[in-house]
């Protein structure tokens, strides 16, 4: 990812060339093999979008599933205007993102470890009464987190048993696991429901912004997720198709209910 040498006599010199630029972030960090590889490579690739801008490039549309369409005044118009259309009140931040449920309900596999509710003690665990979630054991769930939940599995047809809340080891957001499904991407440490594989979306982490600062900066929260995850015991076990995917360790000590 490193930046060309186009100058202009009046700015930075630009990491792209022409008049206009086009690309898609998916398949850049397809060759990395660590978290902290990942992190250097969405930092850099910040760098490139901070330094376009002050080039005087911007952003035709808002980008979405890693689209990047960018433009910048002729060397004409550059020599004598300052660069083209921004939104107004743009803020440097990235847009803000809602948190997604995961819905896991597998049925487990022969001598696969199944969820029991009635053992993960640190586990909040709710029942869909078919209009409300209702807890009935474990630590309080925050109101938001409750109501959020609740606005997502509404229309979802959830079946009316116990789930157990698993939030993510790093960032705002949560599975709802039910009891007796096998556990594939989950386990139960210390009676608490933990994942053990996540993922990071890096072809949608732009979605939304406006301007090549805000693509920065949401690229940059990744680099930060990444080494959070780095630093909680997460490795990258593989990245394809715009993700990186994380495992973590099972804990010796879990708690582990087999199905027959």
């Amino acid at each position: 990812m490193s930046l060309t040498t186009e100058h202009d006599s009046q700015r930075p010199a630009s990491p792209w060339t022409g008049s206009q630029y086009q690309t898609r972030h998916r398949w850049q960090l397809e060759r990395v093999s660590s978290l902290a590889e990942a992190a250097k490579d969405l930092r850099e690739l910040g760098a490139e979008l901070t330094a376009a801008d002050a080039a005087g490039w911007w952003l035709v549309e808002p980008m979405s599933s890693g689209h990047l369409l960018a433009a910048r005044a002729s060397r004409r118009q550059r020599a004598r205007q300052t660069p083209g259309p921004q939104p107004q009140n743009a803020s440097p931040s990235p847009p803000a993102r809602r948190w997604r449920l995961r819905v896991v309900d597998e049925p487990p596999l022969p001598g696969q470890h199944v969820l029991d509710t009635a053992i993960a003690d640190r586990t909040p665990v709710l029942a869909w009464t078919g209009r409300a979630l209702e807890q009935i054991s474990g630590p309080g769930v925050p109101a938001d987190v409750l109501t959020d939940t609740l606005r997502q599995v509404t229309s979802t047809g959830l079946s009316h048993r116990l789930w157990g809340l698993a939030g993510a080891r790093v960032g705002p957001s949560f599975d709802l696991v039910a009891h007796g499904s096998g556990l594939r991407l989950h386990a139960v440490q210390d009676g608490a429901l933990v994942r053990t594989h996540e993922t990071l979306t890096f072809q949608h982490a732009a979605d939304g912004a406006a301007t090549l600062l805000q693509a920065a900066a949401a690229y940059e929260r990744l680099a930060r997720a990444a080494d959070a995850m780095s630093a909680v015991g997460g490795r990258l076990v593989g990245a394809d198709d715009g993700l990186l995917h994380v495992d973590y360790d099972r804990s010796p000590g879990e708690l582990l209910v087999c199905a027959g």
